[in-house]
């Protein structure tokens, strides 16, 4: 019986995150408080198992109604039955029920399937719905294995062949038959793709081979029948086509190319039967429906025929954008309102308008500029304004925003000139600098909205235009000295500006000086006892310091002072989540809704809520709701496309964020936000693109160089990674993230010894536990054991409370067979999160090895709280095997083997269990495929003696 676990430092040290191994016993480290998982009895687990087994025994006899309603009552009984999701998305993908399909697969998929078991099938379904793009972006042969590679790449090929790239398909060909020559589609499909390119000689010595391979393959006629029908052979085609579709009567391509060239030669039963039969096995095909509605009008039916063109239309529509509904006023009034709104392509056409009626006066230009600069077309800015600046050219406003155009398109001579003339303008350049900062800040330049901020506060401490927004960047990048400075700084100026006593206070909380920051809240609250957001600091004071209960009595308090007020609404709705309590929470923000229908806070707070407790369509309600006041609020956005993932609908969650990325211009902050949301769905290719967006806004921008390095490394050029990594490594030397990144570097090309030593020179710059797992990991790689083994014992000892190290330690001393030394550190991770599965499920382990009845009790829990987790599946199930119950622990089994489905001592277990159920032959056939693996796990040995017995 195996055990492992490989911890990693999460990138935002909110949470811990699981890395693959070779084990059985592999789970990820979660908070506790971020579990949220129901339950299912035991019995019905029992029952769920019952059905699927039944489920399976129809499936081998090919009674697949059968099964699926077998599978459908586990599903009752199990609603987060993976093994039973896997199988009815085949079953329903083998009956074209896409929608189906779709469904179940995806939901395998969200509980944690093994993708290799999906992958195939989901691929597939993407071709049957003309997802061509999603289907590249999201199949990565790469990232499975060798055996599922030709398959990935051979889906990939027709995909590409679809959207008419011959040439990267071809490629996907040819890498399918590297992989595995005897793969005739591979052939096939080269064919094809030559044909597509015309070169007929190509596609003849290509089928040529594929039939010497494999006569009787239906693809082989296809194509015959397609070099037939370009040559203008009819009569030939079709024969070819007849032939490939007696092969295989649900060929999709043949039945469509046979149809259309019967509608040639006017033989139209004919083919009205193939397009009939397409539309019944094929309704989502627009080609099918398209054909059947031409053949339709061809004979005079025109009713019906436009019900297939409405058919078509409606299979390959796409939702088109929802319009800003145009107010009737004013143009100035107009272009204000809209400006306000942040409708801003609205507003410039008000604006375009106003100022061609009235040339005169300087403020529109102004406006109008601001908007075209944020959208980022600095250009149309200079050939507006050069002629007003001309006639204004004291107007310091105007001088920046020609100069800042100017900056924009590499004209830094003039842009400079005319910056430092807006700069020495007004009052001795202090509000100028304060406006040019913040005009950087909402460009996202936030190193040189500082420095600008910075001059303001310089000439005058005191300036709150500067400091305040100065503030909250130190905050933000974590310099809460320098926020603490200038929070003291204004307050001195004006110590009874109860905006600045709060902020001071914020300042002093960044700071760790909670006691301070309570008394200058409790100050501010003693000059005004009806200023709330002192109270609702206070309150969260009272939360950071563990007193729930004292928060709560403060809110409910403040909430009989002021009963119609929402922010106090949704802090005690926070609490309430803080204690564990969600219907609790959620009534206050149901109470907050009936009070301000249309609080922005109050609707993204029940999204967060309803995504959080598992109601993402609930969510995505309230979003409709929130569109209708605000539709271009990023914060709104970021919780419609979480509520989208939530609700397994990815492709709308990331055409959200590409829609961000667009809003956020050159702003950098903004789209370095949206790329870490693209990272954080998957959806690589578009992050890439974003992060490019960020550098050009702000080339510096140390988290956008960083992350961009790693994603080019992972998911696009690594070249590209290498050169910006030596780049970073000459700008900061005696930094550790450039000798990190080269680490990275190092590792992904399998130089592990230069990984090591890269890690090492970042871990003694800057030593962080992410960078003490990686560096352990390479030196574990490397066989340096005992060097490890130390590396984590000297940090534990210094950290004593760092628990990803320690976790680690853990598993060292069992791998050493140390396990009282491991028992030890389990039981102190588990007494810090009492639910945490992975801690549960490897004492589990312990236990049973020692002989502790506290095993089955543990790993049922740790079941329960992680049901996708392979490791907790397996380690229950083999426990329930072991103690008599076989029937139960086979049904754990089979789901730690849908989401590990690569791991012999998974099927191992399955084929003890099957053989303790009496069903010998089954059992066998696990064994054979074990064994014959020459797989190294624990439980060969055994393995190898049971098959042997039921060989005899």
């Amino acid at each position: 019986m195996l055990w492992q676990q490989s911890l990693q430092f999460a990138a935002d040290m909110s949470s811990l995150s699981k890395s693959k191994t070779t084990s059985t016993f592999l789970a990820s480290l979660f908070l506790a408080s971020a579990l949220n998982v129901p339950v299912t009895g035991f019995a019905d687990e029992n029952l769920a198992g019952k059905y699927y087994e039944d489920a399976l025994v129809a499936y081998r006899k090919q009674d697949t109604g059968a099964a699926i309603i077998e599978l459908r009552n586990a599903l009752q009984q199990n609603p987060n039955y993976v093994a039973a999701h896997i199988l009815l998305g085949e079953l329903f993908l083998q009956k074209k029920s896409l929608s189906e399909a779709e469904v179940h697969l995806n939901l395998a998929n969200q509980l944690g399937a093994d993708r290799s078991l999906t992958v195939k099938a989901l691929a597939q379904l993407y071709l049957y719905q003309i997802k061509y793009n999603l289907l590249l972006k999201e199949i990565q042969p790469s990232q499975f294995n060798r055996q599922l590679q030709p398959d990935l790449h051979l889906f990939r090929g027709h995909a590409y062949l679809q959207l008419n790239q011959i040439s990267e398909a071809l490629n996907e060909y040819d890498m399918a038959a590297q992989i595995d020559p005897s793969r005739v589609d591979a052939v096939i499909g080269r064919a094809n793709a030559l044909l597509r390119r015309n070169d007929l000689d190509g596609a003849n010595q290509a089928i040529e081979k594929a039939m010497a391979m494999q006569p009787d393959n239906a693809g082989n006629w296809y194509v015959n029948g397609t070099i037939n029908h370009v040559q203008g052979d009819l009569e030939n085609a079709i024969k070819n086509y007849d032939k490939a579709i007696t092969l295989m009567p649900d060929y999709q391509d043949a039945r469509i190319a046979r149809a259309g060239v019967l509608m040639d030669l006017h033989q139209d039963e004919r083919a009205a039967e193939d397009l009939v039969y397409l539309r019944e096995h094929y309704p989502f095909d627009p080609k099918a429906a398209y054909l059947h509605a031409v053949l339709l009008a061809r004979n005079g039916q025109k009713d019906a025929s436009t019900k297939e063109l409405e058919a078509a239309a409606d299979i390959i529509v796409s939702v088109k954008p929802e319009y800003l509904t145009q107010h009737s006023q004013t143009l100035m009034l107009s272009g204000l309102i809209n400006y306000s709104l942040q409708r801003f392509d609205l507003a410039a056409e008000y604006l375009r308008q106003y100022v061609k009626t009235y040339p005169g006066q300087p403020g529109p230009y102004k406006l109008l500029a601001s908007i075209l600069l944020n959208k980022n077309e600095p250009e149309t800015v200079i050939d507006l304004l050069r002629p007003v600046v001309a006639s204004h050219p004291n107007d310091h406003r105007l001088l920046f925003l020609l100069g800042t155009a100017y900056m924009n398109v590499g004209k830094h001579d003039k842009a400079n000139a005319l910056l430092e003339k807006a700069s020495a303008g007004e009052g001795g350049g202090e509000n100028i600098h304060a406006e040019i900062g913040l005009n950087r800040l909402s460009m996202g330049q936030e190193t040189l909205a500082t420095q600008e901020l910075e001059a303001a506060i310089k000439k005058n401490p005191g300036n709150t235009q500067a400091g305040i927004p100065l503030v909250a960047i130190y905050i933000r990048n974590g310099e809460g000295q320098k926020a603490l400075r200038v929070a003291q700084g204004m307050h001195d100026k004006l110590p009874k500006n109860l905006t600045l006593l709060n902020l001071l206070g914020t300042a002093q909380v960044a700071m760790q000086n909670l006691k301070q920051a309570r008394h200058s809240f409790e100050k501010a609250v003693e000059l005004d006892p009806s200023f709330i957001t002192a109270h609702l600091n206070l309150s969260k004071l009272d939360v950071a310091e563990k007193k729930i209960d004292k928060a709560k009595q403060r809110l409910v308090k403040l909430n009989q002072e002021f009963p119609d007020n929402v922010a106090v609404l949704i802090e005690l709705s926070t609490v309430e989540q803080a204690a564990g309590n969600d219907d609790g929470a959620n009534q206050w923000l149901e109470k907050a809704r009936r009070v301000d229908q249309k609080s922005m806070p109050v609707l993204l707070a029940q999204m967060d809520l309803k995504i959080k407790t598992g109601r993402a369509l609930e969510a995505l309600s309230v979003g409709e709701a929130a569109e209708l006041i605000d539709r271009e609020n990023p914060q709104l956005l970021q919780a419609l496309a979480r509520g989208y993932l939530a609700s397994n609908n990815r492709e709308k969650a990331l055409s959200i964020y590409r829609r961000m990325a667009d809003q956020a211009r050159l702003n950098v902050k903004k789209l370095y936000t949206v790329a870490r949301y693209q990272i954080q769905a998957g959806d690589y290719p578009d992050a890439i693109k974003t992060l490019k967006q960020a550098l050009v806004a702000d080339e510096k921008h140390i988290p956008s160089q960083i992350a961009l390095t790693e994603m080019e490394l992972y998911h696009g050029k690594p070249v590209f990674a290498i050169s910006r990594a030596n780049n970073l490594l000459k700008e900061y030397p005696q930094r550790g993230f450039p000798h990190r990144l080269l680490g990275d570097i190092a590792a992904h090309d399998k130089n592990v010894d230069l990984a090591v030593s890269r890690y090492q020179t970042a871990f003694d710059l800057e030593p962080d536990t992410g960078l003490l797992m990686k560096l352990y990991q390479g030196l574990k790689q490397t066989g340096q054991n005992e060097k490890a083994f130390g590396l984590l014992s000297q940090w534990t000892q210094k950290h004593p409370k760092d628990l990803v190290p320690i976790a680690a330690l853990a598993e060292e001393l069992l791998q050493q067979g140390k396990l009282k030394e491991a028992q030890k550190h389990y039981e102190f991770l588990l007494a810090q999160y009492p639910n945490e599965p992975q801690f549960l499920n490897n004492l589990a382990y312990i236990y049973f090895t020692n002989g502790n009845g506290k095993a089955l009790s543990y790993a049922e829990k740790a079941q329960k709280i992680a049901p996708e987790q392979a490791s907790s599946n397996d380690t229950l199930g083999w426990i329930l095997v072991n103690t008599g119950k076989a029937e139960q622990g086979l049904h754990y089994l089979r789901s730690a083997h849908s989401r590990m489905s690569q791991n012999p001592e998974i099927r191992y277990h399955i084929a003890v269990a099957l053989d303790k159920l009496g069903r010998k032959e089954e059992a066998k056939q696990e064994l054979e495929q074990i064994v014959n693996s020459n797989s190294s796990f624990n439980g060969m040995e055994q393995a190898r003696i049971l098959l042997d017995k039921l060989s005899h």
